[in-house]
């Protein structure tokens, strides 16, 4: 019952309350800090009620329409803590009034608003050549891998034309909450990271045979994303121009749930001017990508600074995002701006690189990616120091990635499994001590075998969640349960280490492996697998 108890305690303050009616320009939001979730105003009679009579004053001095939990998906009490106000006021005043301390809020900030990084322009329908696939080294990258459905790229974005010639059978999961009337914008940026190649249509993409996970612009999205394994997650977007202790929580929580998070670093005149610092993509623990042009160029118009995207201290490397042959929509094919195209050149890159080696951590794949790219100083030297390790080589890329965590036979214990259960001694051969435990190369969890791992779409309808994953210590599985359930796990080998048997009221374990290696779990009821997954052990 642990899982089931803490869902509902968490659930109780959730509330979302809308009272008056005004045009979305009056308003405005904050994100703070409840100390206690029991001051959360509910709504009476059509009005916000608060037992707090500090909060309730401000509710009615500041004309407070709405309080949602801003990030309800986290698994840290202190973001479980933080909720979105939504106030007709200035909210610098409502933030003043907060920070005299006088009430039990703290740490109010300016709400994330989601700004695509995009600069629309002309269209044409012929690439020949696509420059931007042959600048990052694209085919000899494909001559190590093309990608595995298996390894799920997360786009976080506005919409989606699922219907989309090069979309089509490549998506695992598209988020229905999603009401943006913008369609272009997440539609180019998925087909760049990931779209349909080989299909006599449309245009290549770099991680082509990978799958995505398409969802909303929101941090609690990003979150939910890395719960559920998605190992790449694309943001083109910029939500603030401050470091945001908010936003850096949240990346931290992603990062350790073993998701490699890539954001777009800027067009320029984002953040009121190209060297300030743009965030999320200017944050820890995320690879902050800026655009160069066919030439490497960084500025657009040679000689012509005004043309640039951002370049800062923050950036970690740069990819094209200029005049980038892009499909907007069903039939159309275009060229653009932003940096939002440069990103998921990077966020594709790194789908190949996780398919030839799904081991990798955060660190391995950023220090390959700055190692191997091509060093575009020369030709940029107004901007030294300012565009990272310089320009993506997807080919260098993935020839240096064939040589990290290579597989070798290390002798140990098995992994062991803890939790509400009890084991039933199922062990195929116990005697067997030397597992293959850094790679699952000839094990049989290839994409054909029945031992394939569980794609992110039957994750999410089954409603399983395993994380952090990958770990480096303990990763816990939670499941909706109504009924005894059997958790299996085997080696890369393909050999049973463990099982344990749970009763109907069990909804969550933790799991502990003693050595590094990859490792496939299976749910089982009634004789029938509902869920297997793959789990990383650093």
């Amino acid at each position: 019952m642990k899982n089931s108890i803490r869902l509902l305690l968490l659930a109780t303050p959730m509330f979302l309350i809308s009272l008056i009616t005004y045009s979305q320009d009056d308003m405005e939001k904050i994100w703070v800090t409840f100390t206690s979730h029991d001051d959360v105003p509910i709504a009476q009679e059509n009005q916000l009620f608060s037992r707090n009579e500090s909060i309730q004053t401000l509710i009615d001095d500041f004309s407070i329409t709405s309080v949602k939990q801003a990030l309800p998906a986290s698994e840290r009490d202190a973001l479980q803590h933080v909720y979105e106000v939504t106030c007709q006021c200035d909210i610098s005043e409502l933030s003043n009034e907060i920070n005299k301390g006088e009430t039990p809020l703290d740490h109010p900030e300016p709400a994330p608003k989601y700004e695509l990084l995009n600069e629309p322009n002309d269209y044409s329908l012929n690439f020949s050549p696509d420059y931007a696939l042959e600048l990052i080294n694209a085919t000899e990258a494909w001559s190590y891998s093309t990608g595995d459905p298996t390894i799920v790229i997360g786009i976080s974005d506005a919409n989606y034309y699922d219907a989309h010639e090069d979309l089509e059978g490549k998506i695992v999961y598209l988020d229905p909450t999603n009401n943006s009337t913008n369609y272009y914008h997440g539609t180019a940026v998925a087909i760049t990271a990931a779209g349909h190649t080989n299909n006599n249509i449309g245009k290549s993409s770099i991680g082509y045979d990978c799958s995505l996970y398409l969802t909303v612009t929101d941090y609690n999205k990003v979150i939910e994303m890395s719960q559920l394994g998605v190992r790449v997650i694309n943001i083109s977007w910029v939500s603030a121009c401050f470091d945001s202790p908010y936003i850096q929580a949240i990346i931290d929580e992603a990062y350790d749930n073993g998701a490699i998070l890539v954001a777009a670093a800027g067009n320029g005149n984002t953040c009121g001017g190209s060297t300030n610092l743009v965030f999320p993509a200017s944050c820890n623990h995320v690879i902050s990508v800026t655009s160069i042009g066919s030439q490497d160029n960084h500025e657009r118009v040679l000689g012509d600074p005004t043309t640039t995207h951002q370049h800062n201290s923050r950036v970690d490397i740069c990819a094209p995002g200029y005049d980038v042959p892009l499909s907007i929509a069903p039939g159309y094919y275009n060229t653009s701006n932003g940096s939002s195209f440069a990103a998921p050149f990077v966020s594709g890159t790194i789908g190949l690189m996780l398919s030839l080696r799904p081991c990798l951590t955060f660190e391995e794949v950023e220090t390959i990616l700055k190692e191997t790219a091509d060093d575009i100083y020369p030709s940029n030297p107004s901007y030294m120091n300012q565009l990272g390790a310089g320009r993506l080589n997807a080919g260098k890329a993935l020839d240096i990635t064939r040589n990290y965590c290579q597989p070798q036979v290390v002798s140990g214990t098995s992994g062991t499994l803890s939790g509400n259960g009890t084991n039933n001694g199922n062990v195929i051969d116990p005697t067997n001590d030397s597992l293959n435990l850094t790679n699952n190369q000839g094990s049989d969890l290839s994409p054909n075998s029945s031992n394939i791992m569980a794609s992110v779409a039957e994750i999410h309808s089954t409603k399983i969640n395993l994380f952090p994953n990958p770990t480096s210590n303990q990763s816990t599985l939670k499941w909706e349960n109504t009924e005894a359930t059997d958790l299996l796990c085997y080696d890369s080998k393909g050999t049973l280490i463990e099982q344990k048997h749970f009763g109907a009221n069990t909804t969550e374990t933790s799991i502990s492996t003693d050595e590094s290696g990859v490792y496939l779990l299976k749910l089982v009821r009634n004789q029938e697998i509902v869920w297997h997954g793959r789990l990383v052990r650093l």
